[in-house]
C-alpha cells in the first residue's frame, strides 16, 4: 500500500500534459474550444458530465441537454519542469487563440 507522502511525491514528479480540447456537438458539428491544463482530468470531467448532465461549460450546457457531445483533443502540450502553472496556462491560452482562428464563427459556440 502506498503511503500518502509517497503518493504526493509521485504526483508532483509525474509528467504534466495539457492541451487544447473541443467539445463537439455531434448533431450540429459545432465546437466549443477550451484549454485543459490537465488532459486526463478534463477527460474524466467530461465523462462525469455526460453521465450526470452537470459540469459542462456554460456555453454548451443548453445544447448538451438536447444533443450528444464528444470530447476531442486538438493538440497536446507538455509542461516544462521549470514552468509555473500560471505560465503553462498562458501558453495554453495563446495556443487556444491560434486554434480559434482555424474555424469560422458558424462552426463555434
Amino acid at each position: 500500500m502506498l503511503d500518502k507522502n509517497e503518493a504526493k511525491k509521485s504526483y508532483k514528479l509525474a509528467e504534466k500534459i495539457g492541451g487544447i480540447v473541443a467539445y463537439k456537438n455531434l448533431s450540429t458539428g459545432k465546437k466549443y474550444i477550451d484549454i485543459a491544463p490537465d488532459l486526463g482530468g478534463a477527460k474524466n470531467r467530461f465523462e462525469f458530465a455526460r453521465k450526470t448532465g452537470n459540469g459542462l461549460p456554460y456555453a454548451i450546457e443548453k445544447d448538451a441537454k438536447n444533443g450528444d457531445f464528444e470530447f476531442e483533443v486538438l493538440e497536446e502540450l507538455k509542461k516544462d519542469e521549470l514552468q509555473s502553472d500560471k505560465a503553462f496556462k498562458e501558453d495554453l491560452k495563446i495556443l487556444k487563440e491560434i486554434w480559434l482562428e482555424k474555424f469560422s464563427e458558424e462552426e463555434l459556440y
